[in-house]
């Protein structure tokens, strides 16, 4: 595929609205990506923005797959969390040894990584070569469409441990090595799929099992054999957090056109008269809209601070990140209060299913429920930092914050 520039990206991605809205009450029934769906994202090319060049991809700047995410979750936001979180998975395997890289994109470029970030139990055993590795693991996102998965795995002796923690690896396996558990019956982002895979004894060459942290660490092995992008080089964790922004901000504005569009001609059920003449409704309208719109400032000012600061070559620091932290779970914040006053204000109506408002509201508060926009998690160390406590709490994947 030829490299396309960002505008075309977004081109593509909004040609794809028309069937995604056609196939979402499919997709919620299915508890997965139709597999229309993921022949047009591979069609596209919207799974190939972080991967590498030399692989075939497209290897584009940071927040390109997330803009794509943010105008695809207009329509379907499980699709566009796959584009932007599961796709964000073509860094992280880009960072790996090249052995490792190489056995996922060599036989086939089109590929979807899943993810189980989720441990309920299992371990690794060192054995000659490798490991053998055992375990459940929960959250793996797109894993019916993909070839491969990633989980974290503790070493025996480190089974207690936290898996940012020294002891832990990042493993990548086949699915030939992993069963997938049907666990997904959830209110939002039904068709994610994001269900558990298990596996049992399986053998993991040393090549495919990395230790976590260094995956995030600045200068991993990937970035030898990717060497032209700092995605592939810079510490990763505050990249990979503000992975989920795109499409939870592209959950509200769709969430909000469709409000817009069915209230405007929409009369009232018991008394009559247009709804769009009450007073309370346009001023929530406009409340939703300011909220929205500060949230994608925000949004993309923390987008901006990443792509300078990696082309820059420059780390983060620690009082940015704490604001990155902080912003993100104020975002979201700012999202989902927006659409949880549009889909009230449609009383019973919001009830509904087949309501668009109320599938995007249920879309925005599973997603809002993710680690990486918690708010306490996220807001607790900035505030700490700033009545001079200090804090040693650890940010997303494993980001010291000052002591």
């Amino acid at each position: 595929m030829a490299q396309p520039t960002l505008d075309e990206i977004l081109q593509r991605a909004e040609g794809l609205l028309p069937a995604l809205r056609e196939r979402a009450p499919e997709a919620e029934k299915l508890r997965r990506l139709p597999d229309a769906t993921v022949q047009d994202l591979f069609a596209t090319g919207m799974m190939r923005i972080l991967q590498p060049k030399r692989y075939g991809g497209y290897e584009m700047d940071w927040a390109v797959h997330a803009e794509a995410a943010r105008v695809l979750a207009r329509a379907c936001s499980s699709t566009a969390w796959v584009v932007s979180v599961v796709g964000a998975h073509a860094a992280i395997l880009a960072r790996m040894p090249k052995q490792c890289q190489d056995d996922v994109w060599g036989p086939n470029q089109d590929q979807i990584i899943a993810t189980a970030s989720a441990r309920k139990d299992g371990t690794a055993r060192k054995v000659d070569g490798g490991y053998v590795v055992t375990g459940t693991w929960r959250f793996a996102s797109g894993v019916d469409h993909a070839d491969w998965c990633m989980v974290p795995a503790p070493l025996e002796a480190n089974e207690r441990g936290l898996h940012d923690a020294p002891g832990f690896l990042r493993v990548l396996m086949p699915k030939d090595d992993y069963v997938i558990q049907d666990t997904w019956f959830v209110s939002g982002v039904k068709a994610s799929g994001s269900k558990d895979v298990h596996c049992d004894e399986v053998f993991v060459p040393e090549y495919r099992a990395m230790d976590s942290r260094a995956t995030f660490a600045p200068n991993p092995p990937g970035a030898a054999v990717n060497p032209e992008h700092y995605l592939y080089r810079m510490e990763f964790g505050p990249y990979f957090g503000a992975s989920l922004l795109g499409p939870m901000l592209g959950a509200a504005e769709g969430a909000y056109a469709d409000y817009r569009d069915i209230t405007a001609v929409r009369e009232g059920a018991l008394f009559g008269g247009k709804i769009a003449e009450l007073v309370q409704v346009q001023q929530r309208l406009a409340e939703s809209a300011a909220e929205i719109k500060a949230a994608r400032l925000m949004y993309e000012s923390n987008n901006r601070i990443l792509h300078e600061r990696g082309a820059a070559g420059v780390s983060m620091s620690a009082t940015e990140l704490l604001e990155m932290n902080r912003d993100r779970a104020f975002v979201a914040k700012l999202l989902i209060a927006a659409v949880t006053r549009l889909v009230r204000q449609m009383g019973a109506m919001g009830l509904y299913d087949d309501n668009p408002v109320q599938r995007h509201y249920r879309d925005l508060t599973a997603m809002g429920t993710q680690i990486a926009v918690n708010w306490d998690r996220n807001v607790t160390p900035f505030g700490k930092s700033e009545l001079g406590l200090g804090t040693d709490a650890a940010g997303f994947h494993g980001t010291k914050k000052p002591s």
